[in-house]
């Protein structure tokens, strides 16, 4: 009986074939057993089909075997797989990516793609990255790639480029699968979580569909006695989502894949507990909703002739978001006596295209070359609202919806916000094999784009109703910049490959309301710039022991200029983005996936990141004189040696599996994943508003899973957060108070899916 089976570990999938009846496996001779391997996988990092091993950067792949089996489907939870990235998760739909120690205010530091769709937030919320959270179900894998990615993927990718990597239709056959969940989390709501995925040849062999929906309900877990009295559990969620995927092999050359996919998320209440107060205990007087709807549709046509490929992609996402956040205690400091909500909506856009080419010649010499264009817009409108009763919801959302409805009193002040940004890049990369040992890489991607921002503000704050809006922001600025690659790596044997890599990477400016602020006496800056980093990196990658083990190490350091950071003027009244100081990140990243027999398999991954400043950064304005301090001063906003806030310095995330064949149709396992993170910080020191600096405990986080594999179908029982862990995953830090997001408690449930 021949048989073949496909399992994940640590990212990696694990493939066997065996030629041996399991009833009989005793009597079969061990010479005649083909020892187990793990599987060479496959990436497009380079934009063309490379091997991790050959490819001369620092990759993580997470197989979507792996994703599944441990029910990773958010972006936070997938991030307890592999170690090389951080979250600063603040919710259901808010999430700030972190690679390689690169963390602050401004825009994102990290590229989001989702196949060839830019997916990327743009951080409209007080320095949040918003990156969104795209349930991840029935992909193929998850490929993060380290260091800067600015001449492939772009501005955006400074500190290194996320890609999800979908199932693609298969044109041959159809295949169906199904999973489904219940939970029970102490002291919470009971979680359910399901999917269904359909793959049918609409005509064989020529045009095929693959369609996937999903949906997350309940599991709540916070409290809050907020004006409306005490609640349990009020951050239940909903999630729910679907994506079509149509293949066409129109001619032997020509592919065309179309993609269209929707999901809304909802969070009921509160998903934060507020420092000093019990876990899991939100004393926030108002409500907390949050809603978040997501479109995105992609078109991409491969036509492959002898010498290449060419592709051309257009892609378009449409994302709104919703939320309401307490700020109360900024209400009490102003003396206002009275609960204030504030809203927030916003409403982003991203159209990209790019065409490229991506050689296959039969000589040394490969390249790949293209010309990417997009056009992002971004409208927010925000309001500060009195809350009146003790409802803890404001009677209206937004300040045109108060006034049509004669509650024009309840907001205080409010404005309407516009970001649009067109870009052009033009990237090449080329790649030239000097002998069968040595091959080197030189990239180069320039980048141009105006960015308008533009404010208008509808209420005054703490004004009598405003009649008419005023225009405080309607600016334009221009930036050009050019990012490079450089690599040389050396395959010392076929199973051994070692490399060296310098990269830059930036990501765009902006402009600041520095109307508003000069309208009070304040003075800041008009606009802030790019920052720029390079990255200097050495690495191995190597199998081991017949391919029963492979190893990848990579050693860095990055310099980081011109930082854009969250700066406030003296009376901390107006927050701005501003290019101050320097940075170092000096780092070592190990990934170890093994299969030293065919039934365990085990993933190990370790990252060290000693992220800090190179020199103090600049001292903030000086508060004007009071008569209790009539010649004020201040220290600089951190000082040479500082920790980057949000930036662990240790991190580790490990999975093994162990399987007992039971007969030559049931196969009983049992696994676990674990991750720990170190200890971080919010800010720079405690000598610059000490009330921003925090600690974020080191945790770690454990799940178990027990289950039985028959013929299709797979039963099992797992337990999420064994040792019922309080993790800081995210935190907010403002005037309103220090709120700390954390992860679900313990979670036991059972697991029903098949495929077929």
């Amino acid at each position: 009986m021949r048989f073949s089976t496909t399992r994940s570990v640590g990212g990696f999938a694990l493939r066997m074939s065996q030629a041996v009846a399991l009833a009989a496996a005793a009597t079969v001779p061990a010479v005649n057993a083909q020892e187990p391997v793990v599987e060479e996988i496959v990436v497009t990092a380079t934009k063309r089909e490379t091997t991790m091993k050959d490819t001369p950067a620092a990759i993580a792949a997470v197989s979507g075997d792996a994703i599944r089996e441990s029910q990773a489907f958010s972006l936070e939870s997938f991030t307890r797989l592999d170690p090389s990235i951080q979250v600063n998760n603040r919710g259901v739909g808010d999430n700030q990516i972190i690679v390689r120690g690169i963390s602050s205010s401004g825009k994102p530091t990290v590229g989001l793609y989702f196949d060839e769709a830019v997916i990327t937030g743009l951080g409209l919320d007080g320095g949040s990255d918003n990156q969104p959270n795209i349930q991840l179900h029935d992909m193929e894998r998850v490929e993060v790639l380290k260091g800067p990615q600015g001449t492939l993927f772009g501005a955006g990718s400074m500190s290194g480029t996320v890609r999800f990597i979908t199932n693609k239709p298969d044109l041959s056959r159809s295949s169906f699968g199904f999973s489904g969940s219940a939970a029970s989390v102490k002291d919470g709501n009971e979680l359910y979580q399901g999917e269904f995925m359909a793959n049918v040849p609409l005509i064989q062999d020529k045009l095929g569909a693959r369609a996937v929906v999903w949906g997350d309900s309940g599991g709540g877990y916070i409290d809050q006695t907020s004006s409306a009295g005490y609640a349990e559990n009020v951050n239940d969620h909903s999630i729910w989502g679907g994506r079509l995927i149509l293949a066409s092999q129109v001619t032997d050359a020509l592919k065309v894949t179309a993609t269209g996919l929707y999901q809304e998320s909802e969070a009921d209440g509160s998903q934060y507990f507020e420092f000093g107060q019990p876990d899991y205990q939100n004393i926030s007087p108002t409500l907390e909703p949050f809603e978040d709807e997501t479109r995105l549709f992609s078109l991409v046509a491969d036509y492959t002739t002898g010498f290449g490929v060419f592709t051309a992609t257009t892609s378009y996402m449409d994302r709104e978001l919703y939320f309401s956040r307490d700020s109360t205690p900024t209400a009490r400091f102003f003396g206002v006596p009275f609960d204030l909500a504030y809203h927030q909506g916003q409403e982003i856009s991203n159209w990209s295209s790019e065409v490229r080419f991506a050689s296959t010649f039969d000589g040394p010499l490969q390249f790949v070359a293209g010309a990417f264009y997009a056009e992002l817009e971004a409208d927010s409108q925000n309001a500060a609202l009195l809350v009146f009763d003790d409802s803890g919801v404001a009677t209206c959302r937004f300040h045109n919806d108060c006034v049509a409805n004669g509650f024009a009193s309840t907001d205080i002040n409010s404005a309407l916000v516009e970001t649009n940004i067109d870009q052009l890049a033009l990237f090449s990369e080329v790649e030239y094999k000097f002998s069968e040992k040595w091959t080197g890489t030189l990239g180069v991607r320039y980048y141009d784009a105006d960015i308008f921002e533009g404010k208008i503000e509808t209420q005054e704050l703490a004004r009598p109703p405003q009649a008419e809006p005023r225009v405080l922001l309607a600016e334009t600025v221009s930036e050009d910049e050019i990012s490079y690659n450089f690599a040389l790596s050396y395959a010392a044997t076929d199973d051994t490959t070692f490399y060296a890599r310098i990269a830059s990477g930036f990501r765009p400016g902006g402009v600041n309301d520095w109307r508003s602020a000069a309208a009070r006496g304040v003075s800041v800056p008009a606009k802030y710039d790019s920052d720029t980093l390079w990255n200097y990196e050495l690495g191995v990658k190597s199998y081991m022991f017949d391919r029963a083990l492979y190893t990848e190490l990579s050693v860095y350091r990055i310099d980081w200029s011109d930082q854009q950071i969250s700066l406030q003027d003296p009376n901390a009244i107006f927050a701005y983005i501003g290019n101050a100081g320097k940075s170092f990140v000096n780092g070592v990243e190990l990934q170890i996936n093994a299969q030293p027999t065919d039934t365990l398999t085990l993933s190990i991954g370790a990252t060290y990141t000693d992220s800090r400043l190179s020199e103090d950064m600049p001292v903030p304005p000086i508060p004007p004189p009071t008569e209790q301090d009539p010649n004020p001063t201040q220290p600089p906003y951190g000082f040479e040696g500082d920790r980057i806030p949000y930036s662990p310095k240790w991190a580790f995330a490990g999975s093994a599996q162990y399987e007992i064949p039971f007969s030559s149709d049931v196969t009983g396992y049992a696994s676990t994943n674990f991750n720990y993170r170190s200890v971080s910080y919010t800010a720079f020191n405690r000598s610059f508003g000490a009330t921003n600096y925090q600690e974020l405990d080191n945790y770690f986080l454990m799940g178990v899973r027990f289950g039985v594999r028959y013929g299709a179908w797979d039963t099992s029982v797992f337990v999420e957060n064994v040792t019922d862990e309080v993790p800081d995953l995210g935190l907010r830090v403002t005037g309103d108070g220090y709120r700390v997001y954390t992860a679900r408690p313990m979670t036991a449930g059972v697991r029903v899916s098949t495929r077929f």
